[in-house]
């Protein structure tokens, strides 16, 4: 009897394992198209039985010991830090591919074609400098380059306010991912407390969660004794077992733009994004849309700086009864090259020539200003500039408005003009006449502010184009035409239209850059990815293998307590 016992407890133990075993490979092919599932096998270990004969010992069946989740940890993190990276770069890439379209030339409205055609007017003035059809064409053909420059710009604050906002709605996905991850952690480890099993159904999910989580911000996991998770950003603890802290937003304004930064809301410590989409807008903000305005400003600057510096040389078709500097300065009393003073162009040690009329006989009386800046102690300044002027010129008083910007007032029948001494063209050597926005065709510093000045646009007979206050003289205008292709101090030696195109060959080759990294990264997560599938996924033949494996195994068990069953029958009516 003992031994037909044990007979049937091989028997026993086998249909069990073996039903077991079929609930295994029936959910690994229920659950064959579900990305997150992680493929189990069943595992099936032999049982030790009584001896029997002459100490001979066939075991007693097979048990289901375990179900072995076929996932590899290591393999989950670089998996994890491939899709930080490959969002990093891909929120790059989206951001670089709007830049682009910023300087795609589809029209005649782009900045390459506003600077050749605002340069190329002046031309025409050098041409036909009495007409006044072809002065009001250079002053709009400015006016049109100024608001090109200031477009671009806005486009770019534009894409950097877009890319920031953005920065928030990830912050409370991820810290919701978080509490679910955190809510897991306990059910895991309640799940698994005192079982040799594992939760596996419930790992799935919080391992879904925690490539979720990656997409948004890099993470580090380290798996727990007792089946939980800590989650670290950098080296801040972002999850412990149950334990979630809270992400949270800080903005900081440097006066112009709003940047959004992520920190942890129970220290505002900085979190170390490393890579994911926060990471990759927060790059795409600073360095492609934000960045991208120190550029077109600084072009911006160049083109205001260089023009004016030509224009303050030269006289228009009349001389001017008074002008009144469009810079104003922080202080009047320093040095007018110090940063005290304010100015965005810089002036140097030279001098300027003022020449003033007698409006009746059109005698000209030509005079010369020093400015000196060779001595700190007797720097000139604009209080000791006005003072100077007044002191030696006759028929122009020279004055300082209450916001702190110079002016120039001719006595009646009287007028004045610059850059000319009467006989010859005279070049202002200082710069302080295009440095204090005097006889400028400019307005402003950059491309937020950059305008045609108020004065020309009232009165285009004041457009600078002689260089002797002849009306047939063009050779200012000849001077500002050249500009677009003559190397600029400002410019560090390249061209204001070589400068232009740096910037846009620059955006380029950094898109084209981002397009590469992106690739690289999509290629390293899809080469993961498959090494994942190939351990983790589902393969339906080879289920279907395990299947019919199973079901013949149990069908035979079935047989053999049948066979045993029989026997004990046999046994009993023998003994009755």
């Amino acid at each position: 009897m003992g031994l037909l016992n044990s007979a049937l407890q091989i028997g026993r133990s086998a249909i069990l394992g073996y039903q077991g075993a079929l609930q295994v490979v029936g959910n690994n092919v229920s659950s064959a198209a579900s990305p997150d599932y992680t493929r189990l096998t069943p595992g099936l270990d032999p049982l030790p039985g009584p001896f029997i004969g002459r100490d001979l010992q066939p075991g007693a069946g097979v048990a289901l010991t375990s179900i072995q989740r076929n996932i590899d940890e290591a393999l989950e993190s670089r998996i994890r830090l491939a899709i930080g990276a490959t969002a990093s770069t891909t929120q790059q890439q989206l951001a670089l591919n709007r830049v682009e379209a910023f300087f795609n030339t589809v029209n005649e409205t782009d900045i390459a074609s506003r600077m050749s055609a605002f340069f190329h007017s002046f031309d025409e003035v050098q041409n036909l400098p009495e007409d006044t059809a072809t002065r009001e064409l250079a002053i709009t053909s400015g006016a049109q380059l100024a608001t090109a420059l200031h477009d671009m710009r806005e486009q770019f604050a534009l894409l950097g306010a877009d890319l920031d906002g953005q920065i928030g709605d990830l912050v409370s996905q991820a810290n919701d991912l978080a509490q679910r991850i955190g809510k897991l952690n306990e059910e895991i480890t309640t799940a698994e407390a005192g079982r040799q099993g594992q939760a596996t159904g419930l790992r799935d999910q919080r391992d879904a969660l925690l490539r979720e989580l990656s997409d948004i911000v890099d993470v580090t996991v380290r798996v727990q004794p007792n089946g939980a998770i800590n989650v670290y950003a950098g080296s801040e603890a972002l999850i412990q077992g149950n334990f979630v802290r809270q992400l949270a937003t800080a903005t900081a304004s440097d006066g112009e733009f709003t940047r959004t930064s992520v920190r942890f809301a129970d220290t505002n410590g900085q979190v170390d994004l490393g890579g994911g989409r926060i990471a990759g807008l927060i790059a795409a903000r600073d360095r492609h849309a934000f960045g991208q305005i120190a550029a077109i400003d600084e072009l911006a600057a160049g083109i205001i700086t260089e023009v004016n510096r030509v224009h303050a040389d030269g006289q228009g078709l009349r001389g001017m009864a008074s002008v009144t500097g469009a810079n104003d300065l922080l202080v009047t009393d320093t040095a007018l090259n110090s940063s005290a003073a304010g100015l965005a162009d810089t002036p140097q040690s030279g001098s300027f020539y003022v020449t003033v009329f007698d409006d009746a006989t059109q005698t000209p009386t030509a005079y010369r200003i020093d400015v000196d800046f060779s001595d700190p102690a007797t720097a000139t300044t604009l209080e000791s500039l006005v003072a100077a002027f007044n002191g030696q010129v006759q028929g122009v008083t020279a004055s300082i408005t209450s916001d702190r910007r110079i002016a120039f007032a001719a006595d009646p029948g009287r007028s004045f003009v610059f850059g000319f001494d009467g006989q010859q063209a005279r070049t202002d050597t200082s710069h302080v006449l295009a440095a204090l926005g005097v006889n400028t065709f400019f307005t402003g510093t950059s491309a937020k502010d950059m305008a045609v000045n108020e004065v020309l646009a009232a009165d285009p007979l004041l457009l600078a184009a002689a260089a002797t206050f002849h009306p047939g003289d063009g050779v200012i205008a000849g001077r500002l035409a050249a500009l677009d292709s003559t190397p600029a101090a400002s410019m560090n030696g390249l061209s204001l239209s070589e400068t232009y195109d740096s910037i846009a060959n620059a955006v380029a080759v950094t898109a084209g850059a981002a397009n590469d990294a992106a690739q690289a990264a999509s290629t390293v997560q899809t080469a993961l990815q498959t090494q994942k599938e190939s351990l983790s996924g589902v393969n339906l033949d080879e289920e279907a293998i395990a299947l019919v494996k199973y079901e013949r195994a149990f069908q035979g068990a079935a047989r053999f307590v049948s066979v045993v069953d029989g026997l004990l029958n046999d046994l009993v009516t023998l003994i009755r």
